[in-house]
């Protein structure tokens, strides 16, 4: 049995970055990416949604403010 502490050990940790500015997302995953991040992107909430179900990322960061 692994414990979540294991999992750092694994890999990059995943984190799916969802906004609808092209321009955050962009910088931000700049930034993200420099750490040990593995970034997914999307820019609505129907990609958003498959994205998380596909890859299963460890953090959402989430707008929560989008059309």
């Amino acid at each position: 049995m692994s414990s979540g502490g294991d999992r750092i050990m694994e890999g990059k940790r995943k984190i799916l970055l969802v906004d609808d500015d092209k321009d955050f997302v962009e910088a931000t995953k700049l930034v993200l990416e420099s750490k040990p991040y593995e970034v997914i992107v999307a820019y609505d909430g129907d990609q958003a949604l498959a994205e998380a179900r596909q890859k299963k990322p460890d953090l959402i960061v989430l707008d929560i403010i989008m059309p």
